[in-house]
């Protein structure tokens, strides 16, 4: 990839990823504000991490079909492999992509986080320390699902040759 290609990806990551910070940091106080403890139990864990992925992969995907149409970069860079390829294609469909992104980022998450609350007892946090990891948490997936939308989009669906 090319340095102007490189400056793209971390100028639209970087403004997702603020977005997201205050965006849902927002939505995460406005639902939990009256709450000194916030539950992160395997359910309400597996609920909110579903939420939160599906929602923030969904509406990036959305976004980036957008720029990428608006800059006129869809497809400039070669597929290196068959599964760069595939998520090209599958990006041609943002919504679609940006659910099964959600879903599986939720689905790792959730396979990471839940053992490791459930082995250290964790039940409840306070709400300072989930709105402070929450909003950490949104900006990083928001930055690097971004990422992942563009680069898919950026390759073609076709190999060269």
């Amino acid at each position: 990839m090319d340095k102007e290609l490189i400056s793209y990806l971390r100028t639209e990551a970087g403004i997702s990823a603020a977005f997201n910070f205050f965006i849902n940091g927002m939505l995460a106080a406005l639902i939990h504000h009256k709450a000194d403890w916030v539950p992160a139990d395997a359910v309400s864990l597996a609920i909110d991490l579903a939420l939160t992925c599906v929602f923030i992969c969904t509406i990036g995907a959305l976004f980036c079909a957008a720029s990428l149409r608006r800059a006129k970069a869809g497809g400039v860079c070669a597929g290196q492999n068959p599964l760069i390829r595939r998520l090209g294609r599958l990006f041609r469909r943002p919504a679609l992509f940006g659910l099964l992104l959600g879903a599986l980022t939720a689905a790792a998450l959730f396979a990471l986080a839940a053992p490791i609350f459930t082995l250290l007892g964790i039940r409840a946090v306070s709400f300072s320390v989930y709105i402070a990891l929450k909003t950490v948490f949104c900006a990083l997936l928001g930055y690097f699902a971004t990422l992942a939308s563009l680069h898919a989009g950026l390759c073609r669906e076709k190999a060269e040759g």
